[in-house]
């Protein structure tokens, strides 16, 4: 039999400590963090979780400098801008680490860090709904509210047609101009209205595709990108390795709409595997909770 061969994937902490691990072609996320936990003498905790940072999607814009000129000619430079803030995305447990890691662009600062997410599986576990009724179209045309376990059942079905939909705020390729449209997510994508808040198929542009996508938080948006809200995400082609081919930048009216729209392209993406990972993690610390009946 063909050897197994392994790389080296290297993980850092937040206190900006570098761990090499070798790891195999197939191994997951859940199965790094688990051998970091045994490399760090960590407790324990399904929370634990391996975050991609990725500085080259910064739309790439330079950091500004001061006036001046070289030679010593006119006022000196100011020292340079820091770089944007990376983007970020929390790998699911499922994930092999090795084909996400060989998709990163070739020479970007990109990398793994190991940290605590407790909201992972959020969505599972709340309460009170993640999805505000407005935006859920299940909960307009049913004309009434829907438990939380109902809602996350609809999304989990593949048979049943949710669909978010609400205004973002979308930069526009090439330009440093922020235009507001009505999105709808579904599982066929996501999609964008021409004609206001219009749903007729000659006014809904394609926009992104979900099952070839990725979707990572933005920070200081407005800072860096002249964004008008601070809640920002972009979308990216998971196999598109250049830094910005494919990368599409927008951002929410507040926090809780873009955990919605977040929250929501991942249970379309990855449907019941999501649910099997949230009940595997709750598997290791004790007896699983269920969201309604078993899906």
């Amino acid at each position: 039999p063909r050897a197994v061969v392994a790389q080296v994937v290297k993980v850092f902490s937040e206190d900006g400590a570098c761990r090499a691990l070798a790891a195999a072609a197939g191994t997951t996320a859940r199965q790094l963090c688990e051998m970091l936990v045994q490399r760090a003498q960590a407790l324990h905790d399904h929370s634990w979780a391996l975050v991609e940072l990725h500085p080259h999607l910064a739309l790439g814009e330079r950091p500004r400098h001061g006036g001046g000129t070289a030679g010593g000619r006119g006022p000196p430079r100011r020292p340079a801008e820091p770089p944007p803030p990376p983007a970020e995305r929390c790998l699911e447990d499922h994930e092999a680490v090795l084909e996400v890691q060989d998709a990163w662009a070739p020479g970007a600062d990109s990398r793994f860090v190991f940290r605590k997410n407790f909201a992972k599986y959020e969505l599972f576990r709340s309460n009170g709904s993640l999805f505000p009724e407005v935006m859920v179209s299940s909960c307009l045309e049913a004309n009434k509210s829907m438990a939380h376990s109902e809602l996350i059942q609809n999304f989990l079905n593949s048979g049943s047609c949710p669909e978010v939909q609400g205004f973002l705020q979308l930069r526009e390729p090439g330009r440093k101009v922020w235009k507001r449209f009505h999105f709808s997510l579904r599982r066929s994508g996501l999609y964008y209205s021409t004609k206001g808040t219009s749903k007729d198929p000659r006014h809904l542009q394609y926009f992104a595709d979900l099952t070839e996508s990725n979707i990572y938080y933005v920070t200081q948006g407005k800072k860096h990108y002249g964004a008008p809200t601070e809640f920002g995400f972009c979308i990216k082609p998971s196999k598109v390795r250049s830094g910005t081919k494919g990368l599409k930048l927008l951002c929410s009216e507040d926090e809780q709409s873009r955990t919605c729209w977040m929250a929501a392209f991942r249970l379309f993406k990855y449907g019941m595997q999501l649910y099997r990972n949230y009940q595997q993690a709750q598997a290791r610390r004790g007896p699983p909770a269920c969201i309604g009946p078993a899906p």
